[in-house]
């Protein structure tokens, strides 16, 4: 390898890293959970905090359980229970729990635009 080379890559190196440290900047705070209801925002969960939240939908109740930096629907009174089978979301995923019945989705912050 040429001396070149060797700078080029050094330079592409440092560009992108800075690229993707400006990117994650703007990505808003993962460690919040929003929990929608007809589009409008109800709730702001933190995902390092342990506990189960209740919500009331248009078919019945729905559930958010936290554990450990996770969560997931659970004991949703709805026909299908599809949003439960979606299972425990991790922090800093892109998964949506999406319960229709109940007009509720829950995002984790900084994702819903894509939404």
């Amino acid at each position: 390898m040429k001396k070149k080379d060797i700078i080029f890559s050094l330079v592409l190196m440092v560009v992108i890293g800075l690229g993707y440290g400006i990117y994650t900047m703007f990505q808003g705070e993962k460690d919040i959970v929003e929990v929608f209801y007809k589009n409008e925002l109800v709730k702001q969960i933190d995902i390092n905090v342990d506990g189960i939240y209740e919500f009331e939908g248009s078919y019945g109740h729905f559930y958010i359980e936290v554990v450990n930096g996770e969560y997931h629907a659970t004991d949703v009174e709805c026909p299908n229970h599809d949003c439960e089978k979606v299972g425990w979301v991790p922090l800093g995923s892109s998964k949506t729990i999406v319960c229709v019945p109940n007009e509720i989705y829950v995002i984790q912050s900084g994702l819903e635009e894509g939404y």
